[in-house]
C-alpha cells in the first residue's frame, strides 16, 4: 500500500542530485540544484536563489563554469558554499587554481576532473526559491581517469557518493 503524502514530501523522495562548484567571472558557488536538460544540443540547468551573488553575475554575464568536485573535495566545495563571493576571492582562499576557459569568459576550477563551458540560453522565472538558468554547453574539459562515479552529490543535508553518506544528517524522514 502506498500512502497520500504533500508535495513537498514527494521531493524529498528524489534521488541525490550532483553537486557542482558553478563558477561565474571570478565567482564560485556551490549548487546541489544542477540537472541535465537536453542531450541535443547538450544542455544543462542550475537552480540559483536570486538572493545570490552568482545570481547577479550569470544575468550579468550569461553564462556560466559547472565544475564536478569528487567526494575528496568535499571540504572545498563546503567552503564554497558558506562565504559569499560579495567579500571574498575563493580562489585565493581555498588555495584553487583559475583555468582559463575556451568558449566563456569566466574562470574554471583546474582542481576538478570535469569542466563544461556553457552559455546562458534561456531562463525559466516561476514562482519559487531557485530561477533556473539553462546553458548550452559550449565546450567540456574531462580528465581521461573521471567517471561518473567519482561525483559528489547533495540532498537534504547530505553529501553523498554513489552508496555511501559522506557528511550530514544521517536518516531522512518523509
Amino acid at each position: 500500500m502506498k500512502l497520500i503524502r504533500d508535495g513537498a514530501t514527494g521531493l524529498k523522495t528524489l534521488p541525490a542530485f550532483p553537486v557542482v562548484l558553478v563558477t561565474v567571472g571570478q565567482n564560485i558557488l556551490t549548487a546541489a540544484a544542477c540537472s541535465f536538460y537536453s542531450f541535443e544540443p547538450p544542455s544543462v540547468m542550475i537552480g540559483i536563489k536570486p538572493a545570490r551573488y552568482s545570481f547577479e553575475l550569470i544575468c550579468k554575464l550569461e553564462e556560466f563554469g559547472i565544475n564536478i568536485p569528487t567526494a575528496d573535495q568535499l571540504s572545498l566545495t563546503e567552503y564554497c558554499g558558506t562565504v559569499s563571493g560579495r567579500n571574498v576571492n575563493k580562489f585565493e582562499e581555498a588555495d584553487i587554481t583559475p583555468m582559463e576557459s575556451i568558449k566563456i569568459q569566466s574562470s574554471l576550477i583546474r582542481e576538478c576532473p570535469v569542466n563544461l563551458e556553457c552559455k546562458v540560453v534561456s531562463t525559466i522565472d516561476w514562482e519559487g526559491s531557485h530561477r533556473w538558468f539553462i546553458g548550452r554547453i559550449e565546450c567540456a574539459h574531462i580528465a581521461e581517469d573521471y567517471s561518473r562515479d567519482q561525483a559528489l552529490m547533495f540532498w537534504l543535508g547530505q553529501y553523498r557518493k554513489v552508496g555511501e553518506v559522506l557528511h550530514g544528517k544521517q536518516r531522512i524522514d518523509f
